[in-house]
């Protein structure tokens, strides 16, 4: 970051990913919670068993930072997950698993003295239980400890914890229900929520889930090869910022010298002003597609429009930098993945 006149200081990080106050943080702060949640609840109904492997990568073309939007970020996300349920009895599993995510942006237009942050990177390790238990009904629980950031340097800021509890019944061939809660630890703030999922199964061929806060879903499967769909969803994360350009310049770190043509005095650090971390967090809706390869293999895409895209920089207090949080244009978006379910039988 280098020095900017008085306008530009005061969104230093509109220019780079956005921000605003406290009050404006916490919606951002419930949709980043949600990927932390889709591998539990996408298997859910069924002894709440996560796929073995599932690889994605997502395309956002690019869209303006800022007003009066000299620069464009584009976003291509890329994942990557595992797990390896492990049978602890008939009715008992731990499933262990690894999770890894990445952020790639790429800029057009930028200005002289924009910090281009490249990637932003997360590792998770989650942990679930699974008990099934009488009468139909079935418990679940999942802790996942890891790290998020631009990983220019790892510390303890990097650190997160999420974890879930949910109890799910089987009120017929047709139904399941459930419901629980919800909590993440990041950048010093606890987050709780209830959490509720619903899997309704009318015929063979037609399936509705939904867990909230994270996705709602439904599709037609045809010969057991074919699935059609309609997804909304919402994914996001923050991520810690420990790149020199940023932790080494103003407001983040005081300068050697003042620079006469602002207003501000750069040989004082603002503390309150410096970027720690970033969130991001985002909504989408559209088609889905799949198509079963063999065994229980099977390619996947997913194609609409986001409805709600935000950048959230954020100071080591957890609280928005002050005009720096804005909204980010929608656009539409494409996302392909190879999936290695669990199979049935």
């Amino acid at each position: 970051m280098r020095r900017r006149d008085h306008a530009a200081a005061r969104s230093v990080e509109a220019r780079r990913w956005g921000g605003s106050s406290r009050r404006s943080t916490r919606p951002a702060r419930l949709i980043a919670l949600a990927p932390l949640l889709w591998v539990l609840a996408g298997g859910a109904a069924w002894g709440q068993l996560p796929d073995l492997v599932d690889l994605s990568a997502q395309y956002m073309p690019g869209a303006a930072l800022e007003d009066p939007r000299p620069t464009r970020a584009q976003v291509t996300s890329y994942e990557v997950s595992v797990n390896a349920p492990l049978p602890l009895g008939d009715k008992t599993f731990l499933i262990p698993g690894a999770t890894y995510h990445v952020e790639a942006v790429s800029y057009a237009g930028a200005l002289p003295g924009f910090d281009e942050l490249r990637a932003f990177h997360s590792v998770d390790v989650p942990v679930l239980f699974v008990q099934l238990l009488p009468r139909d009904w079935s418990l679940s629980l999942r802790v996942a400890p890891g790290l998020a950031g631009d990983f220019e340097r790892v510390d303890g800021g990097l650190v997160r914890v999420s974890a879930v509890a949910l109890a799910t019944h089987v009120l017929s061939e047709q139904l399941v229900v459930g419901g629980g809660a919800l909590a993440s630890y990041s950048f010093g703030s606890f987050l709780p929520l209830p959490a509720a999922y619903v899997d309704w199964t009318p015929t063979p061929h037609f399936r509705l889930e939904a867990f909230l806060p994270g996705f709602a879903a439904a599709k037609l499967t045809f010969s057991d090869r074919v699935e059609i769909g309609l997804r909304a969803d919402v994914a996001g994360n923050a991520y810690a910022v420990r790149d020199a350009r940023v932790t080494g310049a103003w407001p983040c770190a005081a300068q050697p010298a003042d620079d006469p043509a602002t207003e501000q005095d750069e040989r004082s650090a603002l503390p309150e002003r410096c970027v720690d971390h970033i969130a991001y967090s985002v909504a989408t809706a559209g088609v889905t597609l799949g198509v079963r390869t063999f065994g229980s293999v099977w390619l996947t895409a997913h194609a609409g429009h986001s409805l709600l895209r935000r950048f959230e920089p954020m100071n080591v207090d957890d609280d928005g930098i002050p005009g720096g949080g804005q909204n980010i244009p929608n656009v539409f978006f494409f996302r392909a993945g190879v999936t290695w379910r669990l199979p049935r039988s």
